[in-house]
């Protein structure tokens, strides 16, 4: 009995470290390595890191976590920038280690790019994706992981130019009466 007992507890700790060993993961993270004002939407596996567009200057948004045990990822991807000067501006891809990858296609403003990657990462390493904004200004660049993109509508235009009121004419009108009347006076006045 105590041996059935021992190899049960044995068995049940062993099981116990495994599931931990696979699941030992640190916490996704997501940080700007400057003062953008980049951000993010969901989290993994499902998730939109937006980048950003404060001005700030060159800024990347990233989001990464780093894997206890090996294990390979397969994501799809959604890809597009609001930056009026286009893509180029705002890349996006994932890391690996030391390697950056870019998955965005370098193009004019309003062109996407979508797809789907598999990635081996090994037992310590580093991986997450990435949004790079070189200045931060001209629109943003989005980036989603295995769920549809989602774009921030556009800003409402801007309202229309107030109508004058109807006495306002007729009160210009009136002092421009006023100084024909001035001016005729004094060129009377001058004879």
């Amino acid at each position: 009995m105590q041996k059935t007992i021992r190899a049960a507890s044995l068995a049940l700790g062993a099981f116990a470290l495994a599931a931990f060993s696979t699941g030992a993961q640190a916490a996704w993270t997501f940080s700007n390595d400057s003062a953008g004002d980049g951000s993010i939407t969901g989290s993994y596996p499902a998730f939109q890191i937006n980048g950003s567009d404060n001005g700030s200057g060159y800024d990347t948004a990233w989001y990464t976590e780093t894997f206890a045990s090996a294990t390979t990822l397969t994501f799809t991807w959604q890809y597009a920038s609001l930056d009026a000067s286009g893509t180029v501006w705002d890349s996006a891809g994932y890391i690996l280690g030391d390697t950056q990858t870019q998955l965005s296609i370098d193009s004019w403003p309003d062109v996407g790019s979508s797809g789907t990657v598999t990635v081996s990462v090994a037992a310590g390493q580093v991986f997450g994706f990435y949004v790079d904004s070189v200045d931060s200004t001209g629109g943003a660049g989005y980036l989603a992981i295995n769920q549809d993109l989602v774009l921030p509508s556009a800003p409402p235009p801007p309202p229309p130019p107030a109508i004058p009121e109807p006495q306002t004419p007729v009160l210009m009108l009136a002092g421009l009466a006023a100084l024909f009347a001035a001016a005729r006076r004094r060129s009377a006045a001058d004879e």
